[in-house]
């Protein structure tokens, strides 16, 4: 499901553009078929390999957020309809590689200004609200 996300993202990158938003993808982990499915079909920015997985750590307060399959996923309705959303996207979609680790999005100032906005996947397959992303970004840029 995070290929729909980068790719709902992704698709509006003019906008970040013109904001002069830079977009970057953050993987957790390197299955080669995978990231060359992933780039640049669904994401042609900048991709990096997140090894320590310092990224999803810090989403978690300095742990992994993760869940089991069957309890985060298959029993889960939220998730499921998540997954249903991706689907009818008609955006491709396996189960290869590590699929209990929850991700989500960092909106992150310019110099010292720090975090400007946080988005933490609480269901697999939740979604930044993307008019909250963009307004965000928006807003960096009045001052």
């Amino acid at each position: 499901m995070c290929r729909a996300e980068a790719h709902q993202l992704y698709c509006r990158k003019p906008i970040f553009d013109a904001l002069g938003v830079q977009l970057f993808a953050v993987l957790h982990e390197h299955i080669e078929s995978e990231v060359k499915n992933f780039w640049p079909r669904y994401w042609g920015g900048v991709v990096l390999l997140d090894r320590g997985r310092d990224f999803y750590k810090a989403l978690g307060g300095g742990k992994l957020l993760k869940e089991k399959f069957l309890s985060g996923f298959l029993l889960n309705p939220r998730a499921l309809s998540n997954y249903k959303r991706a689907k009818d996207m008609q955006i491709e979609y396996n189960f290869k590689g590590e699929g209990e680790i929850k991700g989500g999005l960092y909106i992150v100032g310019s110099g010292k200004s720090g975090i400007a906005y946080q988005f933490i996947e609480r269901n697999f397959g939740d979604w930044a609200p993307l008019a909250e992303v963009i307004e965000i970004c928006t807003q960096m840029q009045i001052f």
